[in-house]
């Protein structure tokens, strides 16, 4: 039984009702759709994760051996994340999201299963035979990279309910995703830091070493350093609002390019997860996240610039109104 393709499904079912609810969402047809949604998302995740559950079971190991093991994980971990926040908020927003990351979580297992062509129930490699490792640093750096990943789908959703206005009606909405993405950016950097501080101990009990500047260790640590980098510059006031959204936008490529960037250099001792076929899905990845960043800096500053107008013209208008207070009362 594909319990993924029947998750895909459900969360297919899920998008399309969600879709609806967002036309009217004070109606009550919204608000029944509304529910719909959590139903159907519910049934996506729960086949999600027994999807998990029972590969684990028939091989015997943590969910995540392989490069494909991580898709799903990753995903599953995504959609459990956003169901709380959205439990918690009640906006829609989070649930939109959960659903579109188990969507495309859910459709980059089967994309990836067709280009590498091959059996994922493999035999894990003799380095990685240890389940308490595998329990412990594989899957809490992968919950860094569902963080780091979470928090980017958030900031596009900010970015383009900016570009589409969605914002005028509802004030709230761009404070509620700022604050969002910060704890989804904490979120990522004790993850990412905690794993990495595991699979070093991991490596000198396999290797010798704890750190070796080995590609793998270096995407891992390149999160962590990204994620210092906009704490540390929202708390010095460096990043506004605008910033710590694109911020967060470039740090997907820098999960990106630890998850799946490294496994395309060719070297290092991590060489059980190189894949061949993903190099031009990857690049493309880049380049979107890039360009929607981009256009990110460009809204940031005509919004900055039509505040500045607002306020020259505000300010010219009280100028002219004072002369005429002062004839009419001498």
């Amino acid at each position: 039984k594909n319990y993924f393709v029947r998750g895909l499904v459900w969360f297919v079912l899920a998008f399309v009702v969600a879709a609806v609810s967002w036309l009217a969402p004070a109606s009550g047809w919204g608000k029944w759709t509304y529910r719909l949604t959590w139903i159907l998302g519910v049934l996506g995740a729960v086949y999600l994760i027994w999807g998990i559950v029972h590969r684990c079971i028939l091989m015997e190991r943590p969910p995540v051996g392989n490069l494909y093991d991580t898709i799903p994980f990753i995903a599953g971990g995504g959609v459990l994340v956003l169901f709380l926040l959205e439990a918690v908020t009640r906006r829609r927003i989070a649930l939109g999201a959960a659903i579109a990351v188990g969507l495309l979580g859910l459709f980059l297992a089967r994309a990836f299963e067709g280009v590498d062509a091959q059996d994922h129930m493999d035999p894990l490699r003799a380095v990685l035979r240890s389940n308490f490792w595998l329990s412990t640093h594989v899957i809490i750096i992968t919950l860094g990279y569902s963080g780091g990943l979470i928090a980017a789908a958030m900031s596009h959703v900010f970015i383009y309910a900016k570009a589409f206005g969605l914002d005028r009606t509802d004030r709230s909405l761009s404070r509620f995703l700022t604050r969002s993405v910060y704890g989804l950016v904490c979120f990522t950097l004790f993850f990412s830091l905690v794993g990495t501080v595991l699979g070093g101990i991991w490596a000198n009990d396999s290797w010798g070493r704890f750190w070796g500047w080995d590609p793998k260790e270096n995407g891992a640590m390149l999160i962590v350093l990204w994620c210092l980098i906009i704490l540390h510059a929202r708390m010095g006031g460096y990043l506004k609002e605008w910033g710590i959204h694109i911020a967060s936008i470039l740090g997907a490529i820098v999960v990106a390019f630890s998850w799946w960037g490294v496994n395309l250099l060719g070297t290092g001792l991590h060489s059980y997860g190189f894949t061949e076929g993903i190099g031009g899905a990857v690049k493309m990845f880049y380049c979107f996240e890039f360009l929607v960043a981009l256009g990110g800096i460009g809204l940031a500053i005509w919004e900055k610039k039509s505040r500045r107008k607002k306020s020259g013209k505000a300010s010219t208008k009280g100028s002219d109104q004072f002369p005429k207070e002062q004839e009419a009362v001498g």
